[in-house]
């Protein structure tokens, strides 16, 4: 699903850095300059919302969306206490993900585009 995920990302104009586990995000994130990130909350190394709790611990500012497909109200609302920007719950739809990163990207959230394609 990561791939396939990137791809669609990338055909809708996005710069994406794929990785496979917890730690690795983590790492990525603390030497590179993202805009936002996607995290799933099952990740092999380290749960999402671990990552989560140690990207908010030094970069506080990166917005990141939380993907899971686990159906439990308790995981979402611990997200986004945690500090996440968004959460988004497995399956989803292309559209709406790209919608919730154009939210929260900070050139984006403050240069809204009013004829922005909708149909994506």
């Amino acid at each position: 699903m990561t791939t396939v995920l990137a791809t669609a990302l990338e055909v809708n104009g996005f710069e994406v850095v794929v990785t496979d586990n917890g730690q690795e995000a983590l790492r990525l994130a603390m030497t590179d300059d993202f805009d936002l990130a996607i995290i799933d909350q099952l990740m092999p190394g380290m749960l999402g919302i671990e990552v989560l709790q140690k990207i908010r611990y030094s970069l506080s500012e990166m917005p990141v969306i939380i993907l899971s497909g686990v159906d439990d109200d308790e995981v979402v609302v611990g997200s986004l206490r945690a500090g996440a920007a968004d959460f988004v719950r497995k399956p989803f739809r292309l559209a709406e993900l790209v919608a919730r990163i154009e939210k929260h990207l900070p050139v984006l959230a403050s240069n809204p585009q009013p004829d922005a394609d909708l149909t994506r």
